[in-house]
């Protein structure tokens, strides 16, 4: 009896797992069905995204090709209506003309004096008369020196200027009359025409900018006035963090100490070199010196000697000139006003 219930139920396990089999085999097939399915939505997809962008390049190379005949189409004449109603181009000439217009300048200077002495019986002793502007000046009311300027760039490495001088007796000078040509190399400028040197601190600028109405006295004495050169003007300024300038003039010499020798080649020459640097953010330094050389032939002045009888003197030979020249300047947080 017990043999045969162990051999019953081997056999009921049997036909359980045997009908289990189907139900575990179902799911699998679903799922790999769905992944079919998935695979050829996709497939689908991109097909079609391909061929939308197959199509898309297409045009695009159509459109690039219409373009094309149409730049290499020689253009079609305008109509009489056309022609008159749209504004013709304006031409490179006419765009760039404004560029060559020089700035224009007009400086009016007038002082009054009152003077305890004739200034016409000024003179400085003990040195041989220049003939330039020496002197304090006329007494009371006077215009001054005026001046009127005109600048403008020729290119992009050439620069002109010219600088007129109008005094108080109606007369007409050039003070400056030049052209630059910057950038000959790092930091250099060339100089060609009539300008005012470069020796000293004070030459180079012009009267109204002094702080004083005259020019200082050793100025007046040695050169009469402010130093002009016709000639040519090499300028350098070093590309360091302290102010280092350098610069050579070569000239005619006709001014005081030299003269008008009549004579081919070089009257003066010059040698200036100066450097300077700030002092924390409220003050700065600079000192420099020159040398100058001018050759004189028959310089002549009058003089009249201690008896009162006139004479004439002649020089003829070489003047050689150093300048010494330094300036300290102070203004609280760098404001120089």
């Amino acid at each position: 009896m017990q043999t045969r219930s162990f051999a019953a139920t081997g056999l009921t396990l049997a036909a359980l797992f045997a009908t289990s089999l189907p139900a575990l085999a179902a799911p699998a097939d679903n799922e790999l069905q769905q992944l079919k399915d998935q695979i050829t939505e996709l497939r689908q997809s991109y097909e079609a995204r391909l061929q939308a962008l197959e199509a898309r390049l297409r045009e695009m190379q159509q459109s690039s090709s219409a373009a094309a005949a149409a730049a290499a189409a020689p253009p079609a004449a305008p109509t009489p209506s056309a022609a008159s109603t749209s504004p013709a181009p304006m031409s490179a000439a006419t765009a760039s003309a404004s560029a060559f217009n020089p700035s224009i300048a007009l400086i009016l200077n007038g002082t009054y004096a009152n003077l305890s002495r004739d200034p016409a019986e000024f003179k400085l002793q003990g040195f041989i008369p220049s003939g330039g502007e020496v002197g304090p000046g006329k007494r009371g009311f006077q215009l001054g020196e005026s001046e009127l300027s005109l600048a403008a760039n020729i290119d992009p490495t050439f620069r002109g200027y010219l600088t007129f001088s109008l005094t108080g007796e109606n007369e007409v000078e050039v003070e400056e009359a030049a052209f630059e040509r910057q950038g000959l190399f790092r930091g250099a400028t060339l100089k060609a025409g009539r300008f005012l040197s470069s020796i000293g601190y004070l030459n180079a600028q012009h009267a109204h900018a002094w702080d004083f109405v005259d020019a200082p006295l050793a100025y007046q004495a040695f050169f009469g006035g402010p130093l002009k050169t016709n000639g040519l003007h090499l300028h350098w300024l070093a590309p360091t963090e302290r102010f280092v300038e350098l610069g050579a003039e070569l000239g005619s010499g006709t001014q005081f100490p030299g003269n008008d020798t009549g004579r081919n080649g070089i009257g003066s020459t010059a040698l200036i070199a100066h450097v300077g640097d700030d002092i924390g953010d409220s003050a700065s330094w600079r000192a420099g010196v020159s040398y100058l050389r001018h050759r004189a032939v028959d310089r002549a002045f009058d003089d009249v000697d201690s008896i009162g009888v006139a004479h004439t003197h002649t020089f003829s030979g070489t003047s050689r000139t150093w300048v010494l020249d330094g300036i300290y300047k102070w203004a609280p947080g760098g404001n120089a006003t």
